[in-house]
């Protein structure tokens, strides 16, 4: 079983946004411990649980580097070395504020409106720790194109071996994998009223967290979480540094699904 890590944005733990997760998903970050999950009108909690998994095994997280395997030469403690310089020249984002809505088929927290500073942030994650990840093999690739790839899609596949980064970047805190329509419109205002007083107050991304999962069958845990310092470096995510790295690209609005 080969170890994966991955750069997300991991709420502080004792906030009302972190709270709200755990106690969603039925567990949090740094252990393996569940947590009973609220019942929720019209469902089952088993029917939860079995909706929650694949979410509940990544972690409560919004992806800023996608998880990688290490390159050839590199360690997991140069990575977090690294991971905490790079916290120390990027300033936090505040202001942020997020509503339960649906992602391809899966129901996330979202912003409400988006943010060059936080696109800026995830497009600085996936340049500056890309000599950290191996490129991924021909058949992952083949796994990734079996969902609907547009030419920039495609092409940031190739250069960063994820399609969903720079450009295609979207913040987003995965609640549920894909409900079938009728089901996903019963339990979103659910979860909307649920998570109704966390969206009253904003979001701040203040930290950096490194994620480690031991294999695939293992889930993602919490290594450490670097709080942002006062820095000014900055990454733009615009269709020319993409064109730069990536060659050629097409801005399309995305419509395939945020893969793990």
């Amino acid at each position: 079983m080969t170890a994966r890590y991955a750069i997300y944005f991991s709420p502080g733990p004792d906030t009302p946004l972190a709270r709200f997760g755990a106690a969603w998903l039925g567990g949090g970050d740094t252990t393996a411990d569940a947590i009973e999950q609220p019942p929720v009108d019209g469902f089952a909690r088993s029917r939860i649980a079995e909706i929650t998994e694949s979410a509940r095994h990544y972690g409560f997280h919004a992806t800023l580097k996608p998880p990688f395997v290490l390159a050839e030469g590199r360690t997991g403690a140069e990575l977090d070395w690294r991971l905490g310089a790079f916290a120390q020249g990027h300033a936090p984002i505040a202001g942020l504020e997020l509503v339960v809505g649906t992602l391809d088929g899966f129901i996330a927290l979202l912003l409400t409106a988006d943010s060059t500073e936080l696109r800026n942030l995830a497009a600085a994650c996936v340049r500056d720790f890309d000599d950290f990840r191996r490129p991924p093999p021909a058949e992952e690739l083949m796994r990734r194109r079996q969902a609907p790839l547009g030419a920039l899609e495609d092409a940031l596949l190739l250069r960063w071996g994820y399609p969903y980064v720079m450009e295609a970047f979207r913040f987003h805190m995965t609640l549920t994998s894909r409900l079938p329509q009728d089901e996903r419109d019963r339990i979103l205002p659910l979860l909307g009223r649920m998570f109704g007083p966390v969206a009253e107050t904003c979001c701040t991304i203040d930290a950096v967290s490194l994620f480690y999962q031991g294999g695939s069958d293992r889930p993602f845990r919490l290594l450490r979480r670097y709080p942002l310092g006062a820095g000014s470096a900055r990454s733009i995510a615009t269709k020319d540094a993409t064109d730069r790295a990536s060659g050629p690209s097409l801005t399309r609005v995305r419509t395939s699904p945020p893969s793990t």
